[in-house]
C-alpha cells in the first residue's frame, strides 16, 4: 500500500525532529515489527511507523503510529497491540520495549465530525486498562494534525 502524502509529510517532520536517534519503516527499513515473546512471524502483534531511541542508542524511548483515519476502533487496537508487546526488531537487534511512550498521530477530522469526542471515551478507557495490566506502555496520547 502506498504512503499518502499528508502520512509522508507528517513522518518526515516528526523524522527530522528526532534525528539522529530515530528509525522510520518508511525510508531503508521495511517494518519495525512489535513482538510478545519469541520473535517469531506467528508472535508479531503489530509494527509502528517511527522509533525513536535514547541518545545511546540503547533503548526504545517512544513508538509513533501516523493514521490518516481517526477510527476508534483501529486506534484502540494500536494501543492495546503496542502494550502486549515486549520487543521490537530493528536493523541492530531485537530492543525490549519497556516503559515506553505511544504517540498516534491522526489526520484532523473535518469541524463536524463527532469522532473527537469518540477519542475522549477511548482514551480514558484505554488509560484504565494501562494502569491495571502490566505492559510496555506506559503512556500514550493521540495528537491530531491537518
Amino acid at each position: 500500500m502506498s504512503e499518502s502524502p499528508w502520512h509522508r509529510q507528517v513522518r518526515e517532520k516528526v523524522f527530522d525532529s528526532f534525528k539522529p536517534n530515530v528509525l522510520s519503516s518508511h525510508t531503508n527499513i521495511s517494518k519495525l515489527e512489535l513482538y510478545r515473546g519469541e520473535k517469531k512471524r506467528e508472535n508479531c502483534l503489530s509494527d509502528v511507523d517511527i522509533v525513536v531511541l535514547d541518545s545511546t542508542n540503547e533503548y526504545i524511548t517512544q513508538l509513533i503510529e501516523i493514521e490518516t483515519a481517526m477510527n476508534p476502533k483501529k486506534l484502540i487496537g494500536i494501543v492495546l497491540a503496542t502494550h502486549f508487546c515486549d520487543s521490537c526488531r530493528l536493523p541492530s537487534g531485537q530492543k525490549q520495549l519497556i516503559k515506553i511512550a505511544l504517540k498516534i498521530i491522526c489526520k484532523k477530522e473535518k469541524d463536524k465530525s463527532k469522532k473527537p469526542l469518540k477519542l475522549d471515551v477511548i482514551k480514558a478507557a484505554l488509560d484504565e486498562i494501562i494502569l491495571k495490566i502490566p505492559g510496555s506502555v506506559s503512556s500514550f496520547h493521540f495528537e491530531e494534525r491537518p
